[in-house]
């Protein structure tokens, strides 16, 4: 909602009325945003409680630290329609919480759009270091109006309406900042104050591969900083590792800044990464900021090829279909997602698909109802000591969107291992032969533990049987992804390395009953099932193919296009590739240094490769 309320508001969202507030050299604006953006017109305010109602938001102390010292001399008050405002006010509060003396001006403004109002008696900012600043103002509210303004716009923070004797916060912060900001006045506002926040990257670097890092920055200083006139240090452990700059002019509001920090060199391990500003305009900044993150280097690494996500449902689950819905949905959203639905026995009619390793895996996944489903056996989705999380959406878009954050909050590591499936299908004796082969990060067994296994699901596509769906039975309803065998048993097999490779083979016998052409194998490297080990159980890599359909048996370091061999037309592919952000035809090659990005860097030790005939780090 909060997405979509920002798509719409994009076209209203200008500066109207008053424009943009003219403001003297030594006046500044104080706000959770000092945009003019705003909420215009009814139809895009809020209402709340009925009433003269006060309403207001809490200045935090970060926000006031750069104030210290300044006079409030005006209110800016952004209305979406218009209503009577009677008055103005600010209430210092302490760093227990404690409300404190407030201090109050009368006013009479009501248009819609952005009011000015000018105190006679300005408020001086000198609060306590803990301390922050409710600022409010009381407006009318009835029940056809919708008056307040708020704009999705930078941080968003809690907007506070008075009502019953106490301050309620009505979540108006779900959806944007409350229009409302106040003029202050100081002769001696720097030149200079660039502000940093919101240092965000992977948390997992791999060591010699660029690492991208992203930050804010701000300048509540009086003097212009144009872009590239402000520099940051970028710094790994207290090092200073290059330099970056801001692509655009710096303003009172944080703006993005992108940068690279070289990572050649590292140590495996934890490091702390940080951003420090140094100059402006030429001139050292006499007070530096600094922001940090701690990540954790490795090696090496794989990219993710699928994602797990085991079902389990039911055919007398009247709202299992529901649960269905939304994983399709969330199949249409993302193309690797390996969906397995694991059948039990629950209600009527009896349902077929039901088998002892079904059972098995419900009780090691602690499945306590229908219709529940897994993320790579990741615990979380709902309870932190929980894999199962419920799925019986309503709206099939909203569950899958759910479930894709999820997915995407433990994307935060690369795989550290890779699959290939190979398999055969004779259809006289009803023999399949399966080989799971891949590579394995040389420090494997640190990152999955010597018990780590591997398992093979065995699942068919358009089987027919009667399903309940939402309290009726649906007679010819087609059921996919079902699972029908795992050989080697559910809490899979030893991997069966070989160095930094791995082969197993299975062979299986296909039941009459089974349609060969709609059977699917998935496999999987994890965490071994185990009773009562929830939070232990993880996936570290899933790939999926149809039975029959095969990989090379290890993916050919190198070999861009597939075609088993490694020559100079594997450096013009992967390129292209890296250019126009193209699929390769054989991922895996072409991420010649194992990281699941592809980069200038694999196209250098590529090259390296084929002057010298052996890998750079070998």
């Amino acid at each position: 909602m909060k997405k979509l309320l920002s798509l719409l508001t994009a076209v209203i969202l200008l500066p109207l009325v008053l424009g943009a507030q003219e403001l003297a050299p030594n006046q500044k604006l104080l706000g959770h945003y000092t945009t003019d953006d705003i909420a215009l017109g009814g139809c895009w305010g809020k209402s709340l409680i009925s009433g003269v109602r006060p309403i207001a938001t809490d200045l935090t102390a970060d926000e006031l630290a750069f104030f210290q010292g300044s006079k409030i001399i005006a209110f800016r008050v952004g209305l979406s329609e218009s209503t009577p405002v009677t008055r103005v006010f600010v209430i210092p509060i302490d760093g227990n919480g404690n409300l404190l003396t407030e201090t109050e001006w009368s006013c009479d403004i009501s248009q819609e759009g952005w009011n000015v109002v000018t105190l006679d008696d300005p408020y001086l900012i000198n609060l306590p270091a803990d301390h922050k600043l409710r600022i409010g103002f009381d407006y009318e509210q009835t029940r056809t109006n919708k008056p307040i303004s708020a704009v999705d716009v930078g941080t968003l923070y809690p907007t506070y309406v008075y009502r019953n004797n106490s301050w309620v916060n009505y979540g108006i912060n779900t959806i944007g900042n409350l229009s409302l900001q106040v003029i202050c006045e100081n002769d001696n506002f720097p030149a200079y104050a660039i502000r940093v926040r919101d240092l965000k990257a992977n948390p997992i670097l791999i060591i010699g591969k660029p690492y991208p890092v992203k930050f804010q920055a701000c300048n509540l200083g009086i003097s212009q900083v144009d872009a590239g006139q402000c520099t940051f240090n970028m710094m790994i452990d207290g090092e200073v590792v290059g330099t970056t700059t801001n692509p655009t002019a710096l303003t009172a509001n944080y703006s993005d800044i992108d940068c690279t920090f070289p990572t050649a060199g590292l140590t495996p391990g934890e490091h702390t990464l940080a951003i420090s500003t140094v100059t402006a305009n030429g001139e050292v900044l006499d007070n530096p900021m600094t922001i940090t993150l701690t990540v954790k280097a490795y090696e090496s690494g794989f990219p993710r090829q699928m994602r797990l996500v085991e079902q389990f449902t039911s055919t007398g689950c009247t709202w299992c279909p529901t649960g269905s819905r939304a994983l399709q949905a969330l199949c249409d959203m993302r193309g690797d997602v390996a969906w397995v639905a694991i059948h039990e026995a629950f209600g009527s009619p009896t349902d077929p698909f039901v088998t002892s390793q079904t059972d098995s895996i419900e009780n090691y996944e602690h499945c306590t109802g229908y219709p529940l489903g897994s993320f790579d056996r990741t615990a979380g989705i709902e309870e932190p000591g929980e894999v199962c999380g419920g799925l019986g959406y309503s709206s099939a878009t909203g569950g899958a969107q759910v479930f894709n954050d999820f997915l995407e909050s433990i994307n935060v590591a690369p795989a550290w291992s890779s699959i290939n499936i190979n398999s055969t299908f004779d259809s006289q004796t009803r023999k399949a032969e399966i080989t799971i082969s891949g590579e394995l990060v040389p420090d494997f067994d640190d990152r999955m533990g010597t018990d780590a296994k591997l398992t093979v699901y065995i699942i068919e596509d358009g089987l027919v049987a009667s399903q309940i769906d939402q309290g009726n039975i649906v007679n010819d309803y087609v059921h996919n992804n079902v699972l029908r065998f795992v050989p080697g048993g559910v809490r899979g097999v030893n991997i069966n390395k070989n160095g930094l490779t791995y082969e197993n083979v299975f062979t299986v016998d296909i039941p009459t009953s089974w349609n060969a052409d709609k059977l699917n194998i998935v496999a999987f490297i994890s965490r071994p099932l185990r009773a009562n080990a929830l939070t232990d159980l993880c996936v570290d890599q899933t790939y999926k193919r149809k039975l029959g359909e095969n990989d090379s048996s290890v993916a050919l370091r190198g070999d861009v296009d597939g075609d088993d061999k490694v020559n100079i037309d594997d450096v013009s592919i992967l390129i292209d590739c890296m250019l126009n952000s193209i699929e390769p035809a054989n991922p895996q090659g072409a991420d010649c240094y194992p990281d699941g990005r592809i980069t200038v860097d694999d196209v250098t030790m590529l090259i390296d490769f084929l002057l010298s005939g052996t890998w750079a780090e070998e």
